[in-house]
């Protein structure tokens, strides 16, 4: 199903959530759109090419897809790449760290001079009048790791971070339904984020953002100033697989 996290008529920001059938680890991609052109966040493995590619065509043909961004190595952010490639044009930005493990995904025609590698100081990313962020996230949880920053929409996709299984909200909005759904991600972050210095890092990076949701890859996002601080401040105090 497509969830519209925003839409000011020319520019959107799309959620998929419900691609994934079978033993596959569920997985939310997202469409942002600008002046009829789009971007491709961490669109999944093979399985999901087919199903996602009918389920973005009504908000952006695949042929109009400038960019691809995979916020890390994972096969569930990027393993179906070579499907979209040889249907677009798109460029592919990842880790400078990850650049070399590409054609692992997609043959390597395909990928020669169309993969970009993001530094690690991140950068910033046009298409239309629109502008993103290439956010460091570093070892949350993989060490080449970038969220997007949607200046337009001030959504902050998180890639892993804040991940959660079995959610019973897809959309948490106060402080005492973040209550509720943290035992849904506790797990997950103790055992996959190595340490709470890599978290406190982000928290304090972040907050410098005017943000008005934060969308991570799997489960459940955080809406509404309340709900945003909650998460920023939980993950500012984790204690990760390391300590």
């Amino acid at each position: 199903m497509a969830i519209e996290l925003f839409n000011d008529g020319k520019h959107k920001c799309v959620k998929f959530d419900d691609l994934f059938r079978g033993s596959e680890v569920p997985a939310n991609q997202f469409l942002l759109v600008n002046d009829k052109r789009g971007v491709l966040l961490d669109p999944g493995g093979n399985k999901l090419f087919s199903q996602l590619t009918a389920e973005i065509a009504p908000f952006c043909p695949p042929q109009r897809l400038e960019s691809i961004v995979l916020s890390h190595q994972d096969p569930d952010v990027g393993a179906g790449l070579n499907g979209w490639l040889l249907i677009s044009d798109a460029t592919v930005l990842v880790s400078e760290l990850w650049v070399r493990f590409i054609p692992n995904f997609c043959t390597s025609s395909l990928a020669e001079d169309r993969v970009v590698g993001i530094p690690d100081a991140g950068a910033e990313l046009g298409f239309g009048d629109a502008w993103l962020d290439l956010v460091p996230a570093h070892f949350l949880h993989s060490p080449g790791n970038f969220h997007v920053y949607d200046r337009t929409s001030k959504i902050l996709f998180t890639s892993d971070l804040g991940a959660s299984i079995g959610p019973d909200k897809e959309n948490i909005t106060s402080r005492a339904e973040f209550e509720r759904h943290i035992p849904f991600m506790a797990g997950f972050h103790q055992r996959y984020l190595p340490h709470s210095a890599a978290c406190k890092q982000w928290a304090a990076h972040v907050r410098q953002y005017p943000i008005d949701m934060i969308v991570p890859q799997h489960g459940a996002r955080f809406s509404g100033p309340e709900a945003v601080n909650c998460f920023i401040d939980w993950v500012d105090q984790l204690v990760g697989a390391l300590g």
